[in-house]
């Protein structure tokens, strides 16, 4: 082995990469936007967590406790509840993270030196997201608590105590289970990045192969062409739609407290938007091997980071957060869980049914516009 020669082959290849732009983006632009993503994404503080306050107390003693969570930089009171059924309308289209419930009796039962408890009831349907804040919860109680115990001592000459604890109550998830949050994201994931694969060498592999001189030729429109070529692979993610609840049934036992049949319904429009998204990166690409690379890409990372699957939205910047709104996976995320935890209808969902459904035809006319037939 010569180092003059390994040398040369080493100046030529350096050389190569440098003049190459795909080889610099890789090399430069790749490791600054993983960097980026990562460090903005993966946040499991919070911060601003919204709640609302349902006080049957009414006395001094309970707006001062109200008062230590507006102070608190972790919470942010978005509304006072005089109606029970309030509550479970908050709590299920998740405008609140919990609900601080304040009993009848608070204030008269520490007046008289006893114990007291609060109630906080959180939506377990994000597991993260509900034990971070109870946490932060548990804290506030604790600091307040030990602020009354030691007023108390000064004013009585006794050891202080702690009075106030809180009880949670889980609505949704009640064990927290991470199963429950994790499988219905995981059958998200899986399906949005195996959808883009599926379409994402189908015209590309046509030049590669040879045969996409056939293919212009052909009477067939761009849209016709992208639709038949979708529709095999259609039937196959359906399939997997099938078999992804089947196995989180079996398997890890979690089960679809929901309407099923609903459940399928929307996964179509989902799949018709992935689809779209593989169908788009291969009319794009040059070869094969950069379709399969623009469509896991453009999918897993976004899918696991921006989507809210592992970690939640509304820990990350403002910024990351628009973004996450143009992510399909992100809509069919909240429809899966919504489904799978709290059995919610099409009276609630159809917002975001909707949006997939704009995606899906939007994706699909960029796709035909981006497929050009001619050779």
């Amino acid at each position: 082995m010569r180092l003059r020669r390994m040398l040369a082959i080493a100046r030529a290849e350096w050389i190569h990469n440098r003049r190459d732009p795909r080889s610099l983006v890789v090399i430069v632009v790749l490791p600054v936007v993983l960097l980026l993503l990562f460090g903005y994404g993966i946040n499991y503080d919070l911060q601003h967590i919204p709640f609302a306050v349902y006080d049957l107390d009414g006395t001094e003693m309970g707006r001062s406790l109200i008062q230590q969570f507006q102070h608190s930089r972790y919470f942010s009171l978005r509304e006072v509840i005089t109606d029970r059924r309030r509550v479970d309308v908050l709590l299920d289209t998740e405008e609140v993270v919990f609900v601080l419930v304040v009993p009848p009796g608070l204030g008269r039962d520490l007046g008289a030196g006893r114990d007291a408890k609060v109630q906080a009831l959180l939506n377990g349907s994000d597991t993260v997201r509900a034990n971070v804040a109870l946490g932060y919860i548990e804290g506030a109680i604790l600091d307040y608590s030990t602020k009354l115990g030691i007023e108390f001592a000064r004013h009585h000459g006794l050891s202080g105590t702690t009075p106030f604890t809180v009880h949670p109550i889980i609505f949704y998830n009640p064990g927290l289970e991470s199963d429950n949050f994790i499988i219905p994201g995981l059958i998200v994931l899986l399906l949005a990045v195996l959808t883009a694969l599926l379409t994402s060498t189908c015209i590309v592999r046509e030049r590669e192969l040879g045969s996409f001189e056939t293919l212009v030729a052909s009477p067939a429109t761009a849209l016709e062409i992208m639709l038949g070529k979708m529709l095999p692979y259609a039937v196959m993610a359906f399939a997997d739609v099938l078999l992804c609840i089947i196995a989180g049934r079996l398997i890890f036992g979690v089960r679809v407290t929901g309407n099923i049949s609903l459940l399928l319904a929307i996964s179509i429009v989902f799949l018709a938007a992935s689809l779209s998204i593989g169908i788009l990166f291969s009319a794009l690409a040059r070869t094969q091997r950069v379709a399969i690379f623009l469509a896991f890409l453009g999918t897993f990372l976004p899918t696991v980071l921006l989507s809210g699957f592992v970690f939640p939205l509304r820990s990350m910047p403002a910024a990351l957060q628009l973004i996450s709104k143009v992510i399909p996976a992100t809509h069919f995320l909240v429809v899966v869980r919504s489904i799978y935890l709290k059995a919610s209808g099409m009276a609630v969902l159809w917002p975001l049914v909707l949006i997939l459904a704009v995606f899906a035809v939007t994706l699909l006319a960029i796709a035909a516009k981006a497929f050009k037939k001619r050779i």
